[in-house]
């Protein structure tokens, strides 16, 4: 067991130090790092698996990157570079920890991750995860960028077979694109709020980037999906990132700040013929959300087991 904070009797001052000494060692048994109660203003890069983290109190990681950024030959840092917490091992754990990029928005902002979390078999449970564009992102990249040569970023030292995440309780909040990757991440009794954008555009709260093939991609369920004001403009529940989305929100309860439209194809009609968005209802609700929602997305009725844990990462027992 190894304790942060700024006691004393506390084995290191910040997190990074903790996470430092424990990558020097090179072991593979499972550790737990405990954070006493603070604000701590500081970029945490892991490599390591097996491991536990858990904040007592409120605990708070806040750092203030962003992909308009120079760096030292004065090109721009770009969206990868700019995470407060990087994780890059399996098997994980994250309980009752805030991560926060307080770079905040704007034409000379751009993206500003919270979490990357390149990372597999990992749980976050009671965080709160705090930015504006790009809150969120959840592992894999995708095969190559569109817009320039490169992703950039923080290296990647592994790369895993599967990116399985496990999000129970939490707290996530941005304006567009804030959860956004190529995972199977399931979103379990979480409030999702929609920050107001700073010239008032239209919000995105998904982006997945689901590779072609892959069975699951964003599951949201039971989720509470909320606005941080009821007259900012209207939110899609998602679009394409790429070509092969997979977005999907069960018994969820949504404000009215929720487009009725519901999807976007990112001005790409062809992305409709392979994105796969569906919403699914008790039967009270289907008629009338069917009737607004675009054609090339699913309303459902809410079957007994529809998309449950067991389902979603069958083979693993992680989440358990």
């Amino acid at each position: 067991m190894i304790v942060v904070g700024k006691e004393s009797f506390c084995d290191f001052h910040t997190i990074q130090a903790a996470i430092d000494s424990l990558e020097q060692q090179y072991l593979t048994e499972p550790e737990v790092i405990y954070i006493l109660a603070g604000v701590y203003p500081e970029e945490v890069r892991i490599y390591r698996s097996h491991l536990t983290i858990i904040g007592i109190g409120h605990v708070e990681i806040v750092m203030n990157r962003y992909a308009k950024e120079r760096d030292e030959t004065g090109r721009s840092i770009e969206t990868f570079a700019t995470p407060t917490l990087f994780l890059g091992g399996s098997h994980l754990m994250l309980d009752n920890l805030v991560i926060v990029n307080s770079a905040g928005q704007g034409a000379d902002i751009g993206q500003a991750v919270a979490v990357y979390g390149h990372c597999d078999e990992a749980i976050f449970r009671n965080c709160t995860l705090r930015g504006h564009q790009d809150t969120l992102f959840t592992g894999p990249l995708p095969p190559a960028p569109r817009e320039r040569l490169e992703f950039g970023g923080i290296p990647l030292r592994e790369h895993h077979a599967h990116y399985r995440q496990l999000y129970q309780n939490c707290y996530i909040e941005g304006t567009i694109d804030f959860i956004f990757g190529g995972a199977t991440a399931y979103f379990e009794d979480c409030e999702i709020r929609s920050l107001r954008h700073y010239e008032n555009q239209s919000g995105y709260i998904t982006a997945a980037s689901t590779p072609e093939g892959q069975t699951y991609g964003y599951v949201f369920k039971r989720c509470f999906l909320t606005a941080e004001q009821n007259d900012i403009s209207p939110v899609f529940l998602g679009r394409p990132w790429r070509e092969y989305a997979k977005t999907v929100f069960v018994d969820c309860k949504m404000g009215t700040h929720i487009h009725p439209l519901g999807w976007d194809n990112w001005n790409n009609s062809a992305n409709e013929q392979t994105v796969c968005y569906q919403e699914y209802y008790r039967v009270k609700d289907i008629g009338a959300m069917t009737q607004q929602r675009v054609p090339w997305a699913d309303c459902l009725e809410t079957l007994d087991g529809t998309y449950c844990k067991e389902l979603v990462f069958a083979g693993t027992e992680f989440w358990k």
